[in-house]
Parts: structure tokens; C-alpha cells; sequence
């Protein structure tokens, strides 16, 4: 009798393996969950409003002449009077930056002067701007403050806004927990879900006019920016410990 050759052919089921190692995985860290139950999850959210504490001005004077130095000795001049009311307000050299450009066009010799100031005190940026527009004539122009926020103001309010929403649930897991007649422990986890931040007016629904030029302070609000940062925490859930009994000693 003959016999013909059987082939097998087999093949591992590695998915299958692996869904069902992680099914287990799962079920065994659902099993502690479950045995460590005594915990509180909580969210809760944080929202912190910083206005601007920067404030930049640009100053522009301008001259055309025929002569290329009566160009630049009217620009000179003038800037050299703006340096002036800058040092007498105690700007400090430091927080300003001056450049020159000069371009020819139509015969004539167009020369052009700016001035950028940084200011910290609003008061005083009001101040030196005002005085500018009253000091000097058409040539030289005074744009309006422009507001923003420094590098580290920023990043520091960030982290107050996280903080802040760290504290709100850990209060309201004290709040849970007074409901259930426990107390918080140690928290077990945090982690930030998000953080959101825009400029403008805190309060939502307000807006500017666009029909009508913004005033100073209405400049101010909208530089404002507000961050809001959202966390989750998981909290040790711990029973109330009941107090003793006071002792009795017979006698």
C-alpha cells in the first residue's frame, strides 16, 4: 500500500494571544482598583487675568530736504530733544533703541528717524507721550502704546493658574469627602487635562466697538490675557477616625 504525504499547517494566533493578555492586564488592574477603592477623582479648573505690565512707544521724525545735511541735522535735532525729554522722565538708556534711514526720491533726500521706548509704568509712558505731542510739531509722530506682557509674567502665571486649579480639587475632594463622612489623604495622582489661555476682557460677552478708536484703558484690557488650566486628581479616601471612649478606672 502507498502512502501519500500529509501536510500540516498551523499558525500561532498572536493577536489573539496578545487580546488576551491585555484583557487580563486589565481585569487584574481593575482587581486592584477595586481592592484600593478608597480613593475620590476629582476635576476642577483654574482661571487667572494678568494686565499687561509692558508698554512700547514709537516715535518717528521725518525731514525732506535738498541738501542731504539739512536733512539730517533737523532729524538729528530733534531726536536729540526726544533723548532729552526721555532722560528727564528717567528712561533708562537701556529701554530705548534708535534708528536712522535715509532714502532719496524725487530730488529730494528723505530722512527718517525713530525712536522705540520700552516703559514699565504706565503713568510715566502717559506722561512722555503726552509731553512729545505738545512739545513737538507734525513732523514727529507719537504712536499710540502698545501693550504686552513680559516672558516671564506669563510663564508665571501659567503656573498660578495650574496651582490654583491643584487647590480647587483638592477642594472639593475635602468637600466630597465631608459628605461621605471621610477625610483626604494623600493625593495619588494629578495630572493637567489642559490649559487655555486668550487675550481680551476676562468676563466673556464683552467687546469692543469697533466703529470707535479704543481708549487707553480700553488698550489695557484688551492686552489683557487670561489663562484657565483644568486638572484631574485622585485623592487617598480615608475613614474618620472615631474618637476614644474616655477611661473609666473603678475603684
Amino acid at each position: 500500500m502507498a502512502y501519500r504525504p500529509v501536510q500540516v499547517f498551523a499558525s500561532l494566533a498572536t493577536k489573539d494571544r496578545d487580546k488576551k493578555a491585555q484583557n487580563r492586564d486589565e481585569n487584574e488592574e481593575n482587581n486592584r482598583r477595586v481592592v484600593k477603592k478608597n480613593e475620590v477623582e476629582v476635576s476642577a479648573t483654574g482661571e487667572l487675568s494678568l494686565p499687561p505690565d509692558r508698554a512700547r512707544v514709537t516715535v518717528v521724525v521725518s525731514s525732506r530736504k535738498e541738501a542731504v545735511l539739512e536733512a539730517k541735522t533737523s532729524v538729528q535735532r530733534r531726536l536729540d530733544y526726544i533723548l532729552q525729554v526721555l532722560h528727564t522722565h528717567h528712561v533708562k538708556e537701556g529701554d530705548t533703541q534708535v534708528s536712522k534711514v535715509i532714502q532719496r526720491a524725487d530730488g529730494l533726500y528723505h530722512m527718517e528717524g525713530e525712536v522705540r521706548v520700552l516703559f514699565v509704568d504706565f503713568l510715566k509712558c502717559q506722561g512722555v507721550c503726552n509731553f512729545l505731542v505738545e512739545k513737538m510739531d507734525e513732523s514727529v509722530v507719537v504712536a499710540t502704546p502698545e501693550f504686552f506682557h513680559s516672558p516671564q509674567r506669563l510663564e508665571e502665571l501659567r503656573r498660578q493658574a495650574c496651582l490654583l486649579a491643584v487647590r480647587n480639587a483638592r477642594q472639593k475632594a475635602v468637600e466630597v469627602a465631608r459628605l461621605l463622612r471621610s477625610s483626604v489623604g494623600q493625593p495619588i495622582s494629578i495630572k493637567e487635562e489642559s490649559c487655555q489661555e486668550w487675550e481680551g476682557p476676562p468676563a466673556q460677552g464683552q467687546s469692543h466697538d469697533q466703529d470707535k478708536p479704543m481708549t487707553y484703558q480700553e488698550r489695557v484690557v484688551m492686552a489683557t490675557v487670561t489663562v484657565q488650566a483644568k486638572v484631574f486628581a485622585c485623592f487617598e479616601l480615608k475613614p474618620k477616625e472615631k474618637g476614644r471612649a474616655p477611661s473609666s478606672s473603678g475603684r
